[in-house]
């Protein structure tokens, strides 16, 4: 009995800590955010409108080489799977930073230029 009590108190305490440990990489500040470039294949540039981010996250500015339009407080979508199809490019939107990507579908290998700092947002 004395076993039992403290296998099922050992996984309650385990279930409360991993938890604890998913919501916190979930919350952050919340951000307003630009999609500035929608480019082909999920290729996303997103510009920081409000907020503050650690300027290692983003690139101060960031000039298009295709359209040759510099963007202010620029990153590329690390998880563009995640990202909500209704938002279109130059609609501003509210996001927190995360850590968790979770990438399971499918987008095609063509290419458009994108700034190097990668973020992992959750849209709000």
């Amino acid at each position: 009995m004395k076993k039992l009590v403290g296998t099922l108190l050992l996984i309650i305490v385990s279930f409360l800590l991993l938890r604890f440990q998913c919501e916190k990489q979930l919350t952050g500040p919340l951000l307003k955010g630009k999609l500035s470039v929608n480019g082909i294949c999920a290729n996303i540039t997103i510009t920081l409108v409000e907020g503050n981010l650690n300027p290692d996250q983003f690139e101060s500015s960031w000039v298009d080489p295709v359209t040759g339009i510099t963007h202010l407080k620029a990153f590329r979508l690390a998880n563009p799977c995640q990202f909500p199809t209704h938002i279109n490019q130059g609609d501003e939107f509210y996001f927190r930073v995360t850590t968790r990507v979770k990438e399971n579908c499918a987008t095609c290998l063509a290419y458009y230029p994108t700034p190097q700092t990668a973020l992992a947002i959750r849209v709000e």
